[in-house]
């Protein structure tokens, strides 16, 4: 073999293991749910005719770009909610319902609540787990202290072999704030 096929030789294979590394992470990427909206359905515990549902529209979260929708949760001071959310990708036709696929795949997603001021106007109790026994999510109670008001904030992790139960591992498939309102 001469020397200037020997280099073309290794040129092709530099290129191909760039190529291949480039396509691995694109995977990894692919792997996310694409979700544009959260729809939390509330149910107050002392009253089953009250159902409040509220939406967070983001069909830009990618791009660091703001929400279109965002509701204003508005709940009664020292009440219990039960709670289940929905997920959805809009952009798609027929609009894509995500929920299940989630719930399909709960070994791999967890949804995180974080609450501020984390002075306990609000706790969340998750009431569905995965396979493993590890907490999911989408259904959940919330109870509520005095009036006051504040932030909650909602990250579904995708975290494909790697859930153990806390935020760290793993990617965000969506994430959303929502204004809290506690009469």
């Amino acid at each position: 073999m001469t020397k200037e096929r020997i280099v073309f030789i290794m040129f092709i294979w530099v290129v191909s293991l760039v190529l291949l590394s480039s396509c691995k992470s694109d995977t990894v990427a692919a792997n996310n749910e694409y979700i544009t909206t959260v729809k939390l359905i509330l149910q107050n515990q002392d009253s089953t005719s009250v159902r409040d549902t509220f939406q967070y529209i983001n069909f830009n979260e990618s791009q660091n770009i703001p929400p279109s929708h965002v509701d204003t949760i508005r709940l009664r001071a020292r009440s219990s909610y039960a709670v289940q959310v929905a997920l959805l990708n809009e952009t798609a036709t027929p609009v894509r319902y995500l929920t299940d696929t989630i719930i399909a795949m709960a070994d791999n997603h967890l949804m995180i609540y974080g609450i501020d001021p984390a002075s306990g106007f609000l706790s969340v109790k998750m009431n569905d787990k995965d396979s493993k026994g590890l907490p999911l999510g989408l259904m959940s109670t919330w109870t509520t202290a005095g009036s006051t008001h504040g932030w909650l904030r909602m990250i579904l992790r995708h975290q494909q072999s790697s859930k153990n139960g806390t935020q760290k591992p793993g990617s965000t498939d969506f994430e959303a704030d929502f204004p809290v309102i506690v009469m």
